[in-house]
């Protein structure tokens, strides 16, 4: 009994997120949000993972979300999921900062891989 407790709780402890595949309409990004690093893939080519780069992350925990900050292309990426069990178009973005201060917000389209 002792045995199946700690087993329960070991597995409570553990905070793990599942792979998100995410898309932006209007700029054809493609990215997969891990536990610990984002890959963007080729825009026009997403089922034959050719992978553009995978960045290490900063992750932030939002209540049921996440968000998470990387440096990819010379630009500040912030991707915001509201809810990993409930995706919306409305409430995931992805933020968009050049270096020079221009900042961008498309909306997402996520789905769990």
């Amino acid at each position: 009994m002792k045995t199946l407790v700690m087993t329960f709780l070991a597995l409570l402890s553990f905070n793990t997120e599942a792979s998100v595949l995410c898309h932006t309409p209007r700029m054809n990004k493609i990215f997969e949000v891990s536990d610990k690093k984002v890959t963007f893939f080729n825009e026009f080519d997403s089922h034959a993972k050719r992978t553009l780069a995978s960045v290490s992350s900063r992750t932030r925990n939002v209540d049921m979300g996440v968000t998470k900050v990387v440096e990819f292309e010379n630009q500040k990426h912030t991707i915001h999921i509201a809810d990993m069990n409930s995706f919306s178009d409305v409430n995931d973005y992805i933020i968009i900062k050049s270096r020079t201060g221009h900042e961008v917000t498309y909306p997402l389209s996520c789905e769990k891989k």
